[in-house]
């Protein structure tokens, strides 16, 4: 397959796919305390560690296969333009966004895990930053949430005390 093509995809499956050769070997190691899943391994080898296991209840890491099952891979070819051009671009490495900071002139609240490994949470602090320079700071705010990493802000089995009062705070004072 070609890496450009809109046909190419990577899988996340439990048993198989296209990364469970590569991860068996590291699934086989059975270090005390540590997780053993071939999906986990995959998402973490293509997008760093997107959540911190305690945040995750069981049923949820079962079911990870299903959430990250399929992959377009021209989505990490924009993720890598991206990262080697060091801010945001669109596709084709093109600057479209930065220079119009001033249509996000509303109100947006961060929401980000301290732990988060895949976006370093220093980088909404930044982006607040332009936001701010930019617009005015009285529409953006930002949360740091302890104990968190990417995604398991949305389905760690504690998110709807410790990270759901945030966006719903930022919501009732949007409506």
């Amino acid at each position: 397959m070609e890496c450009g093509s809109e046909a190419a995809a990577l899988e996340f499956r439990p048993n198989g796919g296209s990364f469970a050769a590569a991860l068996q070997g590291a699934s086989r190691l059975e270090l005390k305390n540590r997780c053993t899943s071939a999906t986990c391994h995959g998402i973490t080898f293509m997008y760093a560690s997107l959540y911190e296991h305690a945040t995750l209840n069981e049923s949820t890491h079962d079911v990870l296969h299903e959430m990250f099952g399929v992959a377009n891979m021209k989505s990490f070819i924009h993720l890598a333009r991206r990262a080697n051009t060091g801010h945001l671009v669109d596709f084709d490495g093109n600057n479209v966004y930065l220079p119009h900071l001033d249509r996000l002139a509303i109100p947006i609240t961060f929401i980000h895990g301290a732990q988060n490994e895949c976006f370093l949470p220093e980088s909404t602090e930044v982006t607040l930053g332009d936001l701010a320079a930019a617009n005015g700071s009285g529409l953006y705010k930002r949360q740091v949430i302890p104990g968190y990493g990417h995604i398991d802000c949305i389905f760690g089995k504690n998110a709807v005390n410790g990270v759901y009062p945030f966006i719903v705070e930022h919501l009732d004072a949007t409506h």
